[in-house]
């Protein structure tokens, strides 16, 4: 998923330091609706460290009114395709020592051009991913350390918050 939409509104900040703006605030949760009405609620969160996309996923687990673990990660800032994926295998979505669950479902929370093109990658089609866009992937796989193949990969659903308005 691509972070909502973020304030562009206030000189000197950073853009990693950017927060949401009032349509962010409102897509980020009808996104999180659409996914808890279609049995999607995830396991896990991967978040990039960037101040939108954190507030992405608060605003998120405020609609589905529960804790789901978020693992930050300032790898995926603005990350490339390939980091995406390495962030994906790596140790930090296998259960520690007092858990034995493996998370079936993860929400990964980044930014473009990153995920419009790991998504495109994946479906090996250009696919626009618009702030607060959802691409819904499947692989039959228990194994997260596995490398990411499009071949692997089945997409269940393209979601952007215009058509859920």
């Amino acid at each position: 998923m691509r972070h909502a939409k973020s304030d562009w509104s206030r000189d000197g900040l950073s853009d990693h330091d950017r927060p949401l703006n009032d349509r962010g605030r409102r897509d980020a949760p009808e996104i999180a609706q659409w996914i808890d009405e279609n049995g999607l609620r995830p396991d896990l969160i991967l978040c990039s460290s960037a101040v939108r996309t954190r507030q992405t996923a608060e605003l998120m687990l405020e609609q589905w009114g529960e804790q789901t673990p978020i693992f930050v990660s300032k790898r995926l800032y603005l990350a490339t395709p390939q980091q995406i994926f390495n962030v994906v295998r790596e140790d930090s979505i296998l259960p520690d020592e007092d858990s034995l669950k493996i998370p079936r479902t993860v929400l990964l929370l980044a930014h473009n051009p990153g995920i419009s093109e790991a998504v495109g990658w994946l479906t090996r089609q250009m696919i626009a991913m618009p702030t607060a866009a959802l691409a819904v992937m499947n692989r039959d796989l228990a194994d997260w350390t596995i490398p990411i193949e499009p071949d692997q990969m089945k997409c269940l659903a393209i979601i952007k918050p215009k058509e859920l308005s």
